[in-house]
Formats: C-alpha cells, structure tokens, sequence
C-alpha cells in the first residue's frame, strides 16, 4: 500500500456539504475517500484534457 500523507484544507460550506451528502450515500467510509475520489478523477480530467490540447482557463472553463 503506498504512504499517505496528511493535508489539512479549508473548503467552502457548499464543498463541506456536498462531502457530507456523499458520507450520507454510504459509498464512501470518510472525507478523505471522497476527497481522494475527486482528486483522481481531476488528475484524469487534466490528463484528457493535455492529450487534446484543450487547456482549461484560470475560472475552470475552456481556452480552446
């Protein structure tokens, strides 16, 4: 198993929710699941987005 590593993050009320709705569903066991989850799935976004040459802007939309 690799080594994690501890990170303390401040989220908005909106983003603390939205972790306690997905705590709520039961698929997830803990914030740092679903923390981990979204991370992958931003890291695969990024990598996509790299192959096709498409580089999001600084507010998260699209340059082209």
């Amino acid at each position: 198993m690799p080594s994690k590593s501890s990170l303390n993050v401040s989220l908005t009320p909106e983003l603390a929710a939205f972790i306690a709705a997905k705590l709520a569903t039961g698929r997830y066991r803990s914030a740092s699941e679903v923390v981990r989850a979204a991370l992958r799935l931003l890291d695969k976004q990024d990598r996509r987005q790299e192959r096709l040459g498409d580089t999001p802007a600084p507010d998260g939309s699209h340059a082209g």
